[in-house]
């Protein structure tokens, strides 16, 4: 069985592209000015984020847009779109140009012998494209549905936002 990080990935991958129900629901409804999913590899346990930009007039209703969105990722909702599959042919000519500059390559090495060692960092691509919808499905219902969570909304003071907690 492929790691579920490699399934984070793809997934995140997806839920990030333009075309995506969750991009159109969040942003292209005006809800958010600009949304990131995310996960970060690292050794053992990484965190899962999404990262929202909302006005102070829209974060009540971003946030409980994004909740509802999660609340119904499931096989009908992730589709592998034809930019996913585009995308998986172009993996690994990216990161043969990405190996091109070596002070900056340096730094990719580094991260991944640091944060999961280099026998997966070797296989990273090829792992890529081999995720399929029931890999993306399990990482879901294993890390995300119905999970513990923490959620955080930061707003300046000039917001206007009466009801942040006062530390």
């Amino acid at each position: 069985m492929i790691r579920p990080t490699y399934a984070a990935d793809v997934f995140s991958f997806i839920l990030t592209q333009p075309d995506s129900k969750f991009q159109r629901d969040l942003v292209d409804s005006g809800l958010s000015s600009g949304l990131a999913i995310g996960y970060y590899t690292q050794r053992n346990v990484g965190p899962i984020t999404i990262i929202a930009q909302a006005t102070p007039e829209k974060a009540a209703q971003t946030t409980a847009a994004i909740y509802k969105e999660i609340s119904h990722l499931t096989i009908r909702t992730i589709s592998l779109t034809n930019n996913w599959k585009v995308q998986r042919r172009c993996w690994r000519p990216e990161d043969l140009y990405s190996r091109e500059k070596l002070s900056d390559y340096i730094h990719t090495i580094s991260f991944w012998w640091g944060s999961t060692g280099l026998d997966y960092f070797r296989n990273y691509h090829a792992n890529l494209r081999r995720i399929t919808r029931s890999d993306i499905n399990r990482y879901v219902s294993t890390y995300i549905l119905n999970k513990p969570h923490v959620g955080l909304a930061i707003m300046s003071e000039s917001s206007g936002c009466d009801s942040a907690p006062d530390y």
